[in-house]
């Protein structure tokens, strides 16, 4: 059940689709949906203060220069989180939020992401986010934590969950199922479902089948959805994009598959295109 949601927000016009989303969550499943203000130090900067602590490094080393950054941010920090809650208010979807407390992501934004992961049934953000913020997100909240991450490249075509399209990309694997476990109460309130898998000649059919799945959301969730198999092409992922956007879908859902064994995150050539090229809103599970 999605109950406890959060969605990471820096005040900028371009987050509107995410504030969105999150509202439709929130009506859709009666979820408590807080709005958190989320901005790394150095966005909080002007360009004379950036320039200054670049100056910084490159003279004093990295030590001064962070004691400036924290100083300087300390300051900045209210005035910015009180510009982002005043661009919420002024949102059609702020109403349908709660305009939570501002996060103190400090240097290193990491353990507040992964705490939030750990503690969130699924966190909110859109592509939009500062990048110091998004990548650390979708590293801390993914991985580290093991929670589902939507990630909002658009305004949903629908205003309400109940008219929402929906497309689940199948594939026989954890991060797969992990993926249709949260987005089930999405699901039950969805117009309609496309359960998608791609498949290639030159290889064995996956099983369960995608029809198999589709029986199994039918008979054991009473979630209706539309199989469907597309042969795979040049580019699966283009195909999948372009299904999503013929569908007029509102959500992607997959799994978010990495083959690093760094503690920095790279995901495989399927989940980067999407996360490059943002042509969907996502939810990911890892």
């Amino acid at each position: 059940m999605l109950t406890n949601v959060s969605l990471l927000y820096a005040g900028t016009p371009n987050e509107q689709g995410a504030l969105a989303f999150s509202a439709a969550v929130a009506d859709g499943l009666g979820a408590s949906v807080a709005c958190r203000y989320a901005a790394d130090m150095l966005s909080l900067l002007s360009p004379d203060q950036r320039a200054e602590y670049r100056a910084l490094i490159e003279v004093d080393g990295v030590s001064r220069a962070q004691e400036y950054l924290m100083r300087t941010c300390e300051t900045q920090r209210a005035s910015h989180a009180e510009a982002a809650q005043a661009a919420y208010r002024a949102s059609a979807s702020a109403g349908h939020l709660i305009w939570g407390e501002p996060l103190d992501l400090g240097s290193d934004p990491r353990p507040v992401l992964a705490a939030m992961g750990f503690t969130h049934d699924m966190i909110v953000a859109s592509f939009d986010l500062p990048p110091a913020v998004l990548q650390p997100a979708i590293e801390q909240v993914l991985v580290a934590a093991g929670a589902p991450l939507a990630l909002i490249a658009h305004a949903p075509v629908a205003a309400s969950l109940e008219a929402m399209t929906m497309v689940y990309a199948w594939k026989p694997s954890a991060a797969a199922k992990h993926a249709l476990r949260y987005a089930l109460p999405l699901f039950r309130k969805a117009r309609q479902v496309y359960l998608v898998a791609i498949e290639d000649d030159n290889e064995a059919p996956a099983m369960p089948s995608v029809q198999d799945i589709a029986d199994y959301l039918m008979n054991v969730h009473s979630v209706a959805t539309s199989p469907l198999v597309i042969q795979a092409a040049d580019s699966p992922q283009r195909q999948l994009a372009d299904l999503y956007g013929e569908v007029g879908a509102d959500l992607l859902v997959m799994g978010a598959y990495s083959h690093s064994r760094l503690q920095r995150l790279f995901f495989g050539d399927f989940t980067s295109h999407f996360l490059k090229k943002r042509p969907c809103n996502l939810l990911l599970a890892h």
